[in-house]
């Protein structure tokens, strides 16, 4: 089928179908606004709205959420009570350790002592405690003899005897009659010293002033030390024991 020729003009004839028209079946192609019109189709980078969703980067709030409002936070996490726990530990440890430390006091404090027990005195003053000591230490310078259930009450044999005393008055009163931790032929620094504490040393010590020259369990009196170069005699009513010190 021949084409009829353009008409003048270059125009179209009427009623022929444009071969660079629109497809066959009536749907004209889509049309672009003019470049440079925002919110308009055909603006750069701007694909047209409505066939394929919102634009890019902006999409529907989540379900609960009001348009134009941010997201709630997340929730703060619950902090862990392992600082608790250990801080609780670290008391409890604390609290038993105290009791260790005032058992370990008390078993080693004149109060828990009974007849028998020896005690390192280092001062004979008021303010100074002695502690307990096993007889057998050489810093264990002094034996209970006996222990009185009052400060204000008095040792065996009064102020005859030899017994040194320490008193403890308050809630806890109680007094201990004390008699020199040695034996025969120990010598002693400190014997004469009013309130020091007696030391063992060697008897060439020069510090020694003083020396046991005999000493007699089961007895109490001075005439145990005739006959001896004893200068002074401590005698113990209780549990019976006499001393015959030689002094410098």
């Amino acid at each position: 089928m021949s084409v009829p020729p353009p008409a003048p003009g270059g125009q179209q004839p009427v009623g022929q179908p444009d071969p660079y028209g629109p497809p066959p079946g009536g749907q004209p192609q889509q049309q672009f606004g003019q470049p440079g019109q925002p919110g308009q189709p055909g603006q750069p980078g701007q694909p047209p709205q409505g066939q394929y969703g919102p634009p890019p980067g902006q999409f529907p709030p989540p379900p609960g959420q009001v348009p134009g409002q941010f997201p709630p936070a997340p929730p703060v996490p619950k902090k862990s009570k392992t600082g608790a726990i250990i801080r609780f530990a670290v008391i409890g440890v604390v609290v038993i350790v105290a009791a260790v430390i005032g058992i370990i006091s008390f078993t080693k404090s004149p109060a828990s002592a009974n007849a028998g027990d020896c005690l390192s005195v280092t001062e004979f003053t008021r303010g100074s405690d002695p502690t307990k000591a096993d007889c057998n230490d050489p810093k264990a310078n002094v034996k209970i003899a006996v222990k009185l259930d009052k400060a204000s009450d008095d040792c065996p044999g009064g102020s005859n005897a030899g017994y040194d005393t320490y008193s403890v008055t308050g809630r806890s009163s109680y007094k201990l009659c004390l008699m020199i931790n040695a034996k025969q032929g120990d010598c002693l620094a400190n014997f004469s010293s009013q309130t020091k504490g007696y030391v063992k040393v060697p008897c060439s010590d020069p510090t020694k002033d003083s020396e046991l020259v005999k000493v007699v369990e089961g007895q109490a009196s001075d005439s145990v030390c005739d006959g001896t170069e004893a200068t002074r005699v401590a005698v113990y009513p209780q549990p019976p024991t006499t001393m015959c010190v030689k002094t410098n």
